[in-house]
This record gives structure tokens, sequence and C-alpha cells, in this order.
């Protein structure tokens, strides 16, 4: 579903080796896992209800992360424009409840991810189909008590709207191996001995990604 989208540019692509390598020096928890994505292994560490997490992205997916113990922080100008995002803040802004983005983008789509929704059906259509019905099942549920149009382009497109909510989802269940521990960042200082310790170990990496 992402066909349309460009791989990553080779000058940001060349930068990945040296970030992770610092990142590592300076003692501060990476995570990657083959076959899911950055937004799954976040959803998951938000659903953690036994910390305080706060997701600082310029991705509006991550919205229906959201709940008691998750906050997140949309950039809109680098880091110097911050909208905190907590379930009052949506809800003043959207009028629903976080999970309720799934809902939406199945019936709105997201050209930016390449999620096709229900054709025909905008996001003031699709606000009002979930402010009444909730969600996606009791809309279908429901489906005779809607009229024309809307009625046909529901019903027509049924198999995209939930191949849309399946694609919209971010999963929660990635199969970490890592405890809250693994994730405490030590002080400036021990990092600092850690790099000169290690200065001699690190390899160059050329522009191209490669190491020497």
């Amino acid at each position: 579903y992402k066909a349309n989208r460009h791989g990553m540019p080779n000058e940001l692509a060349s930068q990945m080796p040296i970030l992770k390598q610092m990142l590592k020096l300076m003692n501060i928890k990476t995570m990657e896992l083959e076959g899911y994505e950055a937004d799954d292994i976040i959803g998951t560490l938000a659903s953690n209800k036994n910390t305080k997490n706060y997701i600082i992205t310029g991705d509006k997916d991550s919205l229906q992360l959201i709940n008691e113990n998750t906050e997140v922080w949309l950039t809109r100008k680098g880091i110097s424009e911050i909208e905190k995002f907590d379930t009052n803040h949506f809800f003043e802004i959207y009028g629903l409840t976080p999970d309720k983005m799934i809902d939406l983008k199945a019936l709105m789509g997201d050209s930016s991810d390449n999620i096709p929704g229900v054709k025909g059906v905008g996001e003031k259509t699709a606000n009002d189909l979930i402010d009444k019905y909730e969600t996606l099942d009791n809309i279908y549920a429901h489906i005779d008590e809607i009229k024309g149009k809307l009625q046909e382009k529901l019903i027509n497109d049924k198999q995209m709207a939930y191949l849309s909510y399946e694609l919209a989802t971010i999963a929660k269940d990635v199969p970490l191996d890592l405890s809250i521990i693994d994730g405490n960042y030590d002080t400036y200082d021990k990092v600092k001995q850690m790099v000169e310790k290690q200065k001699e170990k690190l390899t160059e990496v050329t522009p191209e990604g490669k190491t020497l």
C-alpha cells in the first residue's frame, strides 16, 4: 500500500549508521525490529500504562495513540513550534476520542499514506458519520438508515473501508525484548567518559553508508 512512497534519500540514509553509533556512545537506547514499522514499536511502547509517555513527532498518525498515560507533541515547524495533544485537547480539535482517528481514516482515507478509504467521502462527511455512529462497524450495522448516494458509496467501497481501517491501525503488540530499565539515561559525565574510551573503536562511515 506504500507503493507510491519514495525511499529514504541517500543523503539521509548515509547518516543513519553514524546516528546509531553516536546514540550508542551516548548510552541512549534505540530500537528496531525487522518486519515492523517504527510506528508499531512506538505504539507498543505507548500502550504501557505504568509509565508517562510522550511521543514527539510530525506524523499525525500517532494521534491515535493518545491515552490517559500518553501525550503526542506534534511538531509544526521543527521543534520551534509544538502542539501538545492529550485526550482533552484532541477532543477540542476533532470532537472525537483519539482511537476514532482509525475509523475516520477508514472512511476518508489518507493520500500521504496511500490509504484509499471510501471514494467520494471527505473529512466532513466522515466526521459526521463517526459522530453519529461512533465506529466503522456501527456505520455498516445501520447502513439502511443512511440514504442516497452516501449509502451507495459506503456499500460499494465496504471492502476498501475495512482494508483502510487495517492499514491505518498502528500495532501495539510488537514483541520487544525491552524493560523500562533498558531505557534509563545516565548522566552527561558518564556519556563523556564513554566517548573518550571508545574513540579508538569508531569506524569511519563513507557518504554511501559503507564502513572502512
